[in-house]
């Protein structure tokens, strides 16, 4: 499941078995002694399941419903063990609800007037917005589940890769203008499909062959425009124009390969491939976090592996004091996060109190949060 890290979100609660109602969708798979799968996780229950988990003498179960974190129930002896053993995560990007529709709503702007005297102005005026949010509370890390689903990719992908680019840059060590430029490429990478005709970009199925050769144009366009604007540093220039090579030579608009591209470049394909991979498209839904991360670890022959550790450290899949659930069908509480290993936290099981250490203690290899 999503970890939630905010006050409303669809999460999981436990209901009392005397609660439970036809038509509650389940959110754990409830198992027999031997450890088979007897209803599935997700399902609606109907009366005869119902029957099943009470004559089976289950306290209760866990559903999904819209629901304030600060409400589900944890035994007091619990809350005490949370309380010793909970380390707070580093300092987080934090763009409000209000500030990323802004963003978007700017970045929507200039990216229909591209050809305007003022384009660079804008540009550089609305990273400026970005960049302070960012900064001001000196993060070092990214929450990704704050990276939200919206109809209109194009613009807020622009904003995210950007945030999630300088993130990667500052765990990599760049230079503050070197984090300022690479963020710069990230808000602008995708300025060229303003060439693009909007019924392919927008698509709901399967690009042709043409199609797609005309999407690759876009890193080609975006370079032509900021360098006729004669403001933009080589550096960025390269990313935008970069940003779709891979290290094994299989990528677009050069094939180059290893040490023949950027930095910028590298650090611009994880957080493009990142963030399309988590975020809605016309074509498909977006996948968890933790599906992404896997997903990207898995392209070590495309990207540069380096650049792909930077972003593993730079990144919090479930943020302290999130409600996640385990592959043992347990529900707990993360209590603090492993820098190198976000997808293995220490987590305290809510209903014993149990402390699952998933990275350092070797006993639970077996144990993963969905």
């Amino acid at each position: 499941m999503q970890a939630s890290s905010g006050n409303k979100r669809e999460e999981k609660i436990f209901i009392h078995k005397d609660k439970i109602k036809v038509g509650m969708q389940l959110g754990q798979s409830i198992k027999d002694s031997m450890g088979r799968v007897m209803i599935e996780n997700g399902v609606f229950l109907d009366d005869y399941q119902i029957r099943y988990i009470k004559e089976k003498m289950y306290p209760g179960i866990y559903t999904y419903r819209d629901i304030d974190n600060s409400r589900i129930p944890i035994p007091e002896a619990t809350k005490k063990i949370i309380r010793k053993n909970r380390k707070p995560d580093r300092a987080k990007i934090w763009l409000s609800t209000e500030v990323k529709r802004q963003l978007e709503t700017r970045m929507e702007h200039i990216f229909g007037h591209t050809e305007d005297a003022d384009f660079t102005s804008s540009s550089l005026d609305i990273f400026k917005e970005l960049e302070a949010a960012i900064f001001k509370n000196d993060a070092v890390a990214i929450d990704v589940n704050l990276i939200k689903v919206s109809d209109e990719y194009t613009f807020k992908h622009s904003v995210d890769v950007a945030a999630i680019a300088m993130m990667i840059g500052r765990e990599y060590g760049l230079s503050r203008d070197g984090i300022h430029q690479l963020g710069i490429a990230g808000l602008l990478h995708d300025v060229g499909k303003a060439k693009i005709p909007n019924e392919i970009l927008n698509k709901p199925g399967k690009l042709t062959d043409e199609e797609f050769e005309i999407i690759k144009n876009h890193s080609l366009y975006g370079f032509e425009i900021l360098k006729e604007k004669n403001c933009f540093s080589p550096l960025i220039l390269d990313g935008v124009l970069h940003h779709h090579e891979k290290m094994n030579g299989t990528g677009y608009p050069d094939c180059l390969k290893d040490e023949q591209i950027s930095l910028f470049s590298k650090i611009l394909s994880v957080a493009d491939i990142y963030d399309a991979l988590v975020t809605k498209r016309p074509y498909k839904g977006p996948i968890s976090g933790r599906q992404a991360l896997e997903m990207v670890l898995a392209l070590g022959e495309e990207l540069d592996n380096k650049v792909i550790q930077s972003f593993v450290e730079s990144v919090i899949l479930y943020p302290v004091d999130s409600i996640v659930e385990l592959s043992n069908g347990e529900m707990a509480k993360v209590v603090e996060n492993n820098k190198r290993y976000p997808m293995r936290p220490k987590v305290v099981e809510i209903q014993t109190g149990k402390i699952y250490d998933l990275c350092n203690d070797h006993h639970y290899n077996n144990i993963v949060v969905l």
